[in-house]
């Protein structure tokens, strides 16, 4: 087998079985920075675990596998392999010319996909520049009239100027994108856009991004509702809820609002918490 194809399958088949567990044990559980970490590490594990040569040979099957190894050699040594390419030469040319077509197409699609990302990125930039900046502290307060705004995206907040900062709904959302910007949750979805770019092939990397946008939702409301005031901040996310077109920031009426109106109310302890962190050693 063709040693790229080979590895997407692997890196496939691994982020399936992981994203597996994450979903039948780990998801829809208040334990929201273990997920995150968990699915952003699930990421880099797959990808780089089919790279790897990791020796697993036991001392009594090393000579019987060192002779296999190299009956192997001798079998596909130059002088058997090139007869067969001589005989069949058209073939193989076309063989080759499908391979190279099949590349092609896997990095025009990777190269249409980093173009979206640059444009989402200038879109950003033009909102920055086109409305007027505040500096507070670290962080650039951006007034705006755009419809998907409040959002934050790295250190820049997007404020929508119809919301009352001052009023006790500006101050919760206000916090809310203070907190994606102070736990670096773009930085978490510039990651998964990239990978999603390179390994556009592997469905699993979808879900995974999308669950982890979730997560970011699920603690920055954590950080923002007051504990007496759940419900008034529930209604919140109802009254205004709509999506935003750009995929790289974290808009504050996020399209899963009925997952994070559930989040608000679970315990924070639930049952068997330990157990199901500790469950992924074996997976």
């Amino acid at each position: 087998m063709n040693p790229l194809i080979s590895y997407l399958l692997q890196v496939i088949a691994a982020s399936g079985l992981l994203y597996g567990f994450y979903h039948a044990v780990l998801r829809n559980n208040k334990f929201h920075q273990y997920n995150r970490f968990y699915l952003l590490f699930s990421i880099l594990f797959v990808i780089i675990l089919p790279l790897l040569d990791i020796p697993l040979y036991h001392l009594m099957t090393e000579i019987s596998s060192t002779n296999l190894l190299k009956q192997f050699s001798v079998f596909f040594t130059s002088e058997n392999i090139l007869p067969n390419l001589v005989l069949k030469g058209s073939r193989s040319f076309s063989w080759y010319t499908s391979i190279y077509l099949v590349y092609t197409f896997y990095v025009l699609i990777s190269f249409i996909a980093l173009l979206y990302i640059l444009f989402s990125l200038f879109k950003i930039r033009s909102l920055a520049r086109n409305n007027p900046v505040e500096k507070l502290e670290k962080i650039f307060f951006v007034n705006t009239e755009e419809s998907c705004a409040p959002f934050s995206f790295i250190n820049w907040m997007f404020w929508n100027r119809r919301i009352e900062l001052h009023s006790e709904k500006g101050e919760q959302i206000f916090r809310h994108e203070l907190f994606h910007i102070k736990q670096k949750h773009s930085w978490d979805i510039l990651f998964l856009e990239i990978i999603t770019t390179i390994f556009w092939i592997n469905p699993f990397f979808y879900l995974m991004k999308k669950e982890l946008k979730a997560i970011h939702e699920f603690l920055a409301d954590e950080f923002a509702v007051n504990e007496n005031k759940k419900w008034e901040y529930a209604e919140l996310l109802l009254m205004q809820a709509f999506d935003t077109k750009i995929n790289l920031v974290n808009p504050f009426f996020h399209n899963q609002i009925k997952r994070r109106i559930t989040m608000l109310n679970i315990s924070s302890k639930p049952g068997h918490q330990y157990l199901r962190k500790l469950l992924v050693i074996p997976v």
